[in-house]
């Protein structure tokens, strides 16, 4: 995680989300959800010492992200959630062409969810909506599951710049 600004990064996305929601209900019609980065501002909840370490050093600056609103909407958990685990499960299991024990952070609007390779906290994968079975295994014997970033910064990074690109051809 060293170099990644979480200051910077947050003050940037929320400045897009500002610019988001600037006209939103006069061009569709219907208010905008609540669109922000929520900076830490109080210690990390018991638990998070035990995420991989990127996501724990994630969650020392960032409380949550909600972006309901840019496309299906992008959300990455609260720390609490996080360490809770997807239907209590803190970490899940994907089974098939990958097979890997991997931590659950975020989701987009459409029931795909983002999770954290362990134990070192990555890659970033996206796991398909759908494809989870009554233990919470995620089966990936048609090779949905698919790695989208190299690092958690990386995704943010990016997830930053897919954020810009939406609002500069609005």
């Amino acid at each position: 995680m060293n170099g990644f600004d979480y200051e910077r990064w947050i003050t940037s996305m929320n400045g897009l989300a500002d610019r988001l929601v600037a006209g939103f209900e006069e061009k569709f019609g219907y208010p905008p959800g609540e669109n922000k980065v929520t900076p830490a501002t109080e210690p990390v909840p018991d638990g998070v010492d035990d995420l991989p370490a990127p996501l724990a050093e994630f969650y020392r600056h960032v409380a949550e992200v909600s972006l309901p609103d840019l496309q299906n909407g992008y959300f990455i958990s609260n720390a609490r959630h996080t360490v809770g685990g997807r239907d209590g499960r803190q970490i899940v299991r994907v089974e098939g062409a990958l097979t890997s024990d991997l931590v659950t952070f975020g989701a987009d609007g459409g029931g795909t969810h983002f999770a954290l390779g362990l134990p070192d906290g990555a890659p970033v994968y996206q796991l398909p909506p759908g494809a989870v079975d009554r233990r919470g295994v995620y089966d990936d014997w048609d090779s949905r599951v698919r790695v989208v970033a190299a690092s958690l910064p990386e995704f943010l990074t990016a997830l930053h710049d897919f954020f810009a690109s939406e609002i500069s051809g609005r």
